[in-house]
């Protein structure tokens, strides 16, 4: 069994576990504290981690789970599960016809929704909303009592993948990668939020989202104006290059730092080259030849 690690208390009703993801392959773990349940965000990657955290925010807010929420298919989400069977899993209706054939939820209660989502509990609510982008059925959670949003791996952040974004599997069956207007869209929606913190999928709470959230959209920007200059002067997915960005820089020096220096540069090559070939896809039209 893994052992329970201490809770980060991102609110009064909020706490997340983001140390059990530097020592397993898990995402970072959250649960919101209603008035009589709580909602769990994500399982983790294994049985294991997905018990422990139960057990500490249950035993944190002496409180139940009754539910648990699965932002997206991808198994360091997802895997955790088999700790909730008691509970009622909740995901949108394109995340649970897209799961992997080899995920059996014929024991589990399912409440699957189409594009939007809301749990109430004597006053206070959990809203739920399917924005895609990351993964075909990827969906948000936002507590607005304490103006949380819980955004799952549309970010990624501190010194996780290089605080990139991660796009290269938006779905497997035909296969897909990533959707970056669906990023843009996502962001816009979520400027117009009344937000104090951001959870991300990896890496570390944001306390400042607006602030985040601009810096996002102008790298996602500036990586979709890039491209579609390369694909309209005739270059191949291979002939395409990255914007010279201080972002991509940055993260270079960071591989240098590292240890060993060689095998982060070869990650780092590699998680960048299918960040382009995610921005190539969506904007030369690949993307849309699999409707």
């Amino acid at each position: 069994m893994i052992a329970m690690t201490p809770l980060d208390i991102v609110t009064n009703q909020v706490v997340v576990d983001t140390e059990t993801q530097t020592k397993t392959r898990s995402c970072i773990l959250a649960a919101v504290a209603l008035n009589d349940y709580i909602v769990v965000i994500d399982s983790g990657d294994s049985f294991e981690v997905g018990e422990a955290f139960r057990k500490e925010v249950e035993e944190h807010f002496k409180l139940p789970v009754k539910y648990l929420f699965l932002t997206h298919t991808h198994n360091d989400h997802r895997n955790g599960r088999e700790a909730y069977i008691d509970t009622t899993l909740l995901m949108s209706k394109t995340c649970l016809s897209n799961m992997p054939t080899s995920v059996r939820l014929s024991k589990y209660s399912v409440e699957a929704f189409s594009d939007n989502f809301v749990l109430e509990n004597k006053g206070q609510s959990l809203e739920f909303t399917k924005v895609a982008g990351h993964s075909i059925g990827f969906s948000i959670a936002y507590f607005p009592k304490e103006k949380v949003l819980f955004a799952g791996d549309l970010f990624i952040t501190g010194k996780v993948n290089f605080a990139l974004p991660f796009m290269s599997f938006y779905q497997n069956k035909p296969k897909r990668t990533g959707n970056p207007e669906e990023y843009l869209q996502a962001f816009d929606e979520f400027k117009v939020m009344d937000l104090e913190k951001i959870v991300p999928g990896h890496g570390e709470v944001i306390n400042d989202p607006y602030k985040y959230l601009d810096e996002e959209k102008a790298f996602f920007n500036t990586l979709k104006n890039h491209v579609l200059e390369e694909i309209e002067s005739g270059k191949s997915v291979e002939e395409c290059t990255l914007p010279d960005l201080l972002r991509i820089k940055e993260a270079y020096e960071k591989a240098k730092q590292g240890k060993p220096p060689s095998k982060l540069k070869r990650f780092l090559d590699h998680y960048l080259d299918l960040l382009k070939i995610s921005f190539y896809n969506y904007y030369s039209g690949k993307f849309h030849e699999l409707e």
